[in-house]
């Protein structure tokens, strides 16, 4: 018995195609989030550090990084390395601030670890994300 099998490799490619920008997509949309979320849990003073961010999507052929970082430094002081890692008491620029909320809908008040808060609090909600995405290339969507 002789079995000829035909794959139509164009088609193969546009599907992996479809995947690698579906995914890169939703790594942009959970580090969008995950700027707009921390940026609201940013302690405030003058508004300069919620706004100090940087975003950087990157995808090669196996993987899609996203990195979010904040950068504020006053002569050799990082500011925003000091206001995440410190324990301080809020100003008043920071307590009239009502905080965060992310993806998933929690909650996260101002103050301190204001990036790593949003991000381990919404780990889960990002990867939920990003599998209902690539589900939708699988179910033809």
């Amino acid at each position: 018995m002789k079995i000829q099998v035909k794959v139509n490799d164009q088609l193969l490619k546009r599907v992996e195609k479809d995947i690698r920008n579906r995914l890169k997509q939703a790594v942009h949309d959970c580090a969008d989030d995950l700027v707009r979320a921390s940026s609201e849990t940013a302690p405030h003073d003058k508004g300069i550090l919620e706004k100090s961010f940087a975003k950087e999507v990157t995808a090669n052929s196996r993987t899609v990084t996203a990195t979010v970082d904040y950068s504020v430094k006053e002569g050799g002081f990082n500011y925003a390395l000091a206001m995440h890692e410190l324990n301080y008491r809020l100003g008043l620029g920071s307590l009239a601030k009502p905080g965060g909320y992310g993806m998933s809908g929690k909650h996260y008040p101002v103050g301190n670890k204001f990036l790593t808060r949003p991000l381990e609090g919404e780990t889960q909600t990002y990867k939920q994300h990003i599998e209902r995405e690539l589900q939708k290339i699988l179910k033809g969507a």
